[in-house]
């Protein structure tokens, strides 16, 4: 027999939280198909599919090889972001544009394609990763605009995806000990921790955990919604 269990894409799969996701998927008895700009240690997503995200004529193709190579996505996981990590006043146009390309434009069309394929089989589940600068604010103004995008846009679509039992949520980190969090100069990522109740960044697996139970059967009435991980913040 086939391999019969459901598969979860997760985009940035090669970045630290990306990882992480895979192996909270992959322990929850999904097959995990990672994505990203090139090859690199996924982890354990068990396959691969290298996408440029930015090239947004080309998702639909990006998706359907997908479930044509591997079987219909019941999970997924837009995780990969760009970053400029760049000060207001040095924002160029193609800085910003790329951020947004990325990080609202492409997550829009993953998922409409996404979302759908599921609607058509009857269901599955779509968790965005935002970021606590999408609802305080952000030193990176294209980034934190692009990650209230997100969470706008998870809003919306819930709503148009729900009556075909299709669940949108989103989660919202603060500092990670991974991803993002690792290109922080050490003054920006001090004084976060001071300013943390928790007194620390998150790791990765703790982010990846929210995730997995957005994805799965444990948050089925949960739609719409974006989930702080922030240490308290």
């Amino acid at each position: 027999m086939g391999d019969e269990r459901p598969i979860a894409l997760v985009t940035g799969v090669c970045g630290g939280i990306g990882r992480a996701i895979a192996g909270a998927l992959h322990a929850k008895g999904f097959h995990v198909v990672g994505s990203d700009l090139t090859e690199g240690d996924a982890g354990p997503a068990e396959s691969f599919c290298a996408f440029d995200l930015s090239d947004l004529d080309a998702i639909g193709d990006f998706v359907s090889a997908i479930e044509n190579d591997v079987g219909p996505i019941a999970v997924m996981v837009n995780n990969a972001a760009y970053f400029s990590d760049c000060a207001f006043a040095d924002l160029t146009p193609e800085h910003i544009m790329r951020t947004l390309t990325v990080n609202v434009a492409a997550v829009m069309l993953l998922c409409r394609t996404v979302g759908d394929r599921m609607a058509q089989r009857g269901g599955g589940a779509i968790v965005n990763m935002s970021s606590i600068a999408g609802k305080r604010g952000s030193t990176q103004a294209d980034y934190g605009a692009s990650k209230a995008g997100v969470i706008n846009l998870t809003r919306t679509l819930s709503r148009i995806y729900a009556p075909a039992n299709v669940r949108i949520n989103a989660v919202a980190p603060a500092l990670v000990d991974a991803g993002m969090g690792d290109r922080l100069g050490d003054d920006v990522r001090e004084s976060y921790v001071q300013r943390t109740p928790m007194g620390r960044g998150a790791r990765a697996e703790e982010i990846a955990s929210v995730v997995a139970f957005l994805a799965g059967a444990d948050a089925s009435y949960m739609t719409g919604e974006t989930v702080n991980v922030d240490g308290g913040l």
